[in-house]
């Protein structure tokens, strides 16, 4: 048996959906002395802007290293998120352009991932080659998280599919992450999802024999008992959109203390429709719960800004912020 080539970065990645968080992620990293990853998706923060800050990539790391100076102690690690045609309506062109922006802005890791490409599993496994192969002949340094099927919840016990997809990767280069369904799916505000233990025990011992170490996404709003279970099992969890709720959420709160008047926010979020992916149970007639879900991609327009200030006048939001996310970071490290 292969024992892993390298340990897992990290336990934990989280995504960056605004200044407050990413800070935060750099203070638990320096007081917790462990390491922490960002995990920016190219909605989130690339070359040409996001939603966060409407930072491009460049203007992000410029932010990292700022953040680097002022906590010395801190390990983060940049890992760029689900890169591959058809996220933020990207082409193939627009994928490798992201691979060299994220290569010269000095990522550490970058995900391949060409599920939402149109055609057979074989054409998605040959052209995650090209772009792997592409990346390390540009960097050889910048590690490789993989991952080809897109998370629905729903996946196939196939393990021979499996155990034949990490061969054919281990023969292009070394593998950082295998991005393995577990059956976590997030839909609202709720962990919709149920991990598959028995399944993720076999995947396990597949990924033990080619080195790599295994990650799961989506995990956001487990509770500290569902996060043991993946204790031994899962490398690394990816968690995000819970993070922009939580700041969603506390603001909300907050305007309802003050009496900060809220509702262009809500306006905004609304009709924003970023709520669409992820409705479940609900409908579209619930504005507030659809505000909320969305809250976050929303974080950068002037409605936000302007209750963010008022409320600041109360109190240091920006701590308020970032304690609440150190809270949320600290279960998840403590329990996986």
């Amino acid at each position: 048996m292969i024992k892993r080539t390298c340990p897992s970065l990290s336990k934990l990645g989280i995504g960056p959906m605004s200044s407050e968080i990413i800070e935060a992620a750099f203070r638990c990293a320096q007081r917790k002395r462990k390491a922490l990853m960002l995990i920016p998706s190219k909605n989130q923060i690339d070359r040409d802007g996001g939603y966060v800050n409407n930072w491009t990539t460049r203007e992000f790391m410029a932010r990292i290293r700022s953040l680097r100076r002022k906590y010395k102690r801190a390990r983060i690690y940049i890992c760029r998120d689900h890169c591959g045609p058809g996220f933020s309506n990207d082409d193939i062109r627009g994928v490798y352009k992201t691979f060299d922006s994220d290569i010269e802005n000095g990522f550490d890791l970058i995900h391949v991932d060409f599920s939402k490409l149109k055609g057979r599993h074989v054409d998605i496994l040959e052209e995650s080659k090209k772009a792997i192969t592409y990346i390390r002949k540009k960097n050889p340094k910048v590690l490789i998280e993989i991952g080809t099927d897109e998370n629905t919840g729903a996946f196939s016990d196939d393990l021979s599919r499996i155990k034949k997809e990490m061969e054919f990767f281990t023969e292009i280069a070394p593998i950082q992450y295998f991005v393995c369904q577990t059956g976590s799916l997030i839909k609202e505000f709720n962990q919709r999802g149920k991990l598959n233990i028995r399944f993720i025990k076999k995947v396990r011992k597949i990924a033990d024999q080619y080195g790599f170490c295994l990650k799961e996404h989506n995990a956001d709003y487990l509770n500290k008992k569902e996060i043991k279970l993946r204790k031994g099992l899962l490398d690394a969890l990816n968690v995000a959109p819970q993070y922009g709720v939580i700041q969603t959420q506390l603001t909300l709160e907050k305007c309802l203390l003050y009496g900060i008047d809220c509702n262009d926010f809500l306006h905004d979020s609304y009709n924003s429709k970023r709520w669409q992916k992820w409705l479940d149970c609900n409908k579209p007639s619930n504005k507030f719960l659809c505000a909320v879900i969305a809250g976050h991609y929303n974080f950068a327009k002037d409605s936000y800004k302007r209750i963010y200030a008022q409320i600041s006048r109360h109190e240091d939001f920006k701590e308020t912020i970032i304690s609440e996310m150190i809270k949320n970071f600290e279960i998840y490290l403590d329990n996986l």
